[in-house]
């Protein structure tokens, strides 16, 4: 299912040279004069003069496909024009213009967390990803997280046990799932109530940099973004630093004794950012000292109530400076 500005926006993304600035442009341009995505296209100067009949005949075709595998997988494309697509989303510049989506849409407007981290976590880090899901799931809150192994995986299962409702953001079209692994636990949260969502549309090329596209949506649906454990070069940190750019609250989670003593290496930006110097932590979440007002350090289980009610306030700078932030004590 599509509507028909969505049909549009779609079929104006197979144009050669048309991107995501652009399809956000028109999307604001029809919504603010109550037209069509179709009639402010082609009201505009690119509309009027770059592409021919036939191209834009062959995009729209190409657009109608898509349509047409996602109504015989029975899944939805959704755009920006929708009141079903997610308010995190709608109010970013870099938004992505559709969403193609399995499962059910009506969690993309509740709240929702992500929670992230390495593919080789230790074993207290598992431990660490179950007990913060639980948590949060047992707060009402949807689990949002991009089925790759170790914490995505976790994060995905533990929050099924509980009952509740996750996410998965996906780094390539519905058709296929990755890690194959996987596919069981794609379809378990799709039967559960939950939600297979992508920017990409059916048998589309996937890059590494639809990984780092990936992470962005990861942060962009949430209303923070949970580092469970990651090394210093993990891609966990894509997320983290998008989530700050965004305005919105990266939870650094404490990592055990035993792990710190060890010095694994898949604990160690977690602890560069509880414990680093502030120099460190600039650099390694490529923010500034504002940036890093959004950063709150969970050491403490009895700290989850403070935590929660901080995201769901969101950013109050002049109650929660950085060293209020600063949650100081043993987690784990």
């Amino acid at each position: 299912m599509a509507s028909k500005n969505t049909e549009s926006l779609l079929a104006l993304r197979f144009l050669k040279g048309v991107g995501k600035k652009y399809l956000n442009q028109i999307s604001l341009s029809a919504e603010i004069a109550g037209i069509s995505v179709e009639s402010a296209f082609f009201s505009s100067k690119l509309g009027q003069g770059k592409f021919d009949a036939t191209e834009v005949q062959e995009a729209y075709e190409k657009a109608k496909e898509q349509i047409r595998i996602a109504e015989e997988m029975g899944h939805n494309i959704i755009s920006k024009l929708d009141d079903v697509y997610p308010d995190s989303l709608k109010e970013l510049s870099d938004a992505p213009p559709v969403l193609f989506c399995a499962g059910n849409l009506s969690i993309l407007k509740e709240n929702i967390v992500t929670v992230i981290g390495t593919r080789s976590p230790t074993e207290h880090g598992k431990y660490i990803a179950k007990k913060v899901t639980d948590w949060f799931v047992e707060n009402n809150w949807v689990i949002a997280s991009g089925l790759a192994k170790g914490i995505d995986t976790i994060a995905h299962k533990s929050c099924l046990e509980r009952g509740g409702k996750t996410i998965s953001v996906l780094a390539h079209g519905l058709e296929k799932i990755y890690p194959a692994e996987n596919r069981a636990l794609a379809e378990e949260i799709i039967s559960s109530n939950g939600l297979l969502v992508t920017e990409y549309g059916y048998n589309s090329y996937v890059g590494k940099s639809n990984f780092v596209e990936r992470d962005r949506i990861q942060a962009a649906l949430a209303k923070a973004v949970l580092l469970v454990q990651s090394g210093l070069n993990g891609g966990s940190l894509h997320a983290s630093r998008s989530i700050i750019n965004y305005g919105r609250y990266l939870v650094v989670v404490g990592q055990s004794k035993t792990d710190v003593a060890n010095q694994e290496p898949n604990i160690m930006a977690n602890e560069l950012l509880i414990n680093g110097e502030k120099s460190q932590r600039l650099k390694l979440l490529q923010t500034d000292e504002l940036g890093l007002k959004k950063v709150l350090y969970l050491k403490d289980k009895t700290l989850f109530d403070k935590v929660d009610s901080i995201i769901l306030r969101g950013p109050l700078y002049g109650e929660y400076g950085v060293e209020s932030q600063y949650l100081n004590k043993e987690l784990f």
